[in-house]
């Protein structure tokens, strides 16, 4: 389980947000359990990139519940559609196969995250709202 924390003065740490909360609500009191913790180098941006993927998956579906798998789908959809892909060639070395990158935001110059963002934003255009309107352009955009 993957759970959102912000450590706080004195050395608690405490759910960032109502989903991690509810998370740990789940875990029974008193087990023993076992922590990775990481740092997220920018979560206010991470939160920002989750939101954008779900409304744009929200739209695609057409459902404002949209579920985790589906908002997955959209950010592989949109990813892949900016050119952010991997090939990985099958066993018999003749075919190959395309997945969506990682972006590392955090290993990306501010010029190449403005590029980025207009990348995932155009191909959420084309791909996922089928419009060149500018108004919706500038609703994606508001999101960075």
């Amino acid at each position: 389980m993957k759970v959102n924390m912000v450590k706080v003065a004195g050395g608690a740490l405490l759910p960032a947000d109502e989903e991690a909360e509810s998370k740990l609500q789940s875990i029974k009191n008193c087990d023993h359990y076992s922590v990775d913790i990481k740092l997220n180098h920018n979560y206010k941006l991470l939160q920002k990139m989750h939101v954008f993927f779900k409304f744009c998956a929200q739209h695609y579906y057409g459902d404002v519940d949209a579920t985790q798998e589906q908002i997955d789908l959209t950010r592989s959809k949109i990813t892949m559609s900016a050119g952010y892909v991997k090939q990985v060639f099958l066993p018999d070395g003749k075919r190959f196969e395309l997945y969506p990158m990682s972006i590392s935001y955090a290993k990306m110059t501010p010029d190449e995250r403005a590029a980025c963002y207009g990348k995932l934003v155009t191909a959420a255009l084309k791909n996922v709202f089928h419009t060149a309107d500018d108004d919706t352009f500038n609703q994606l955009m508001s999101f960075f």
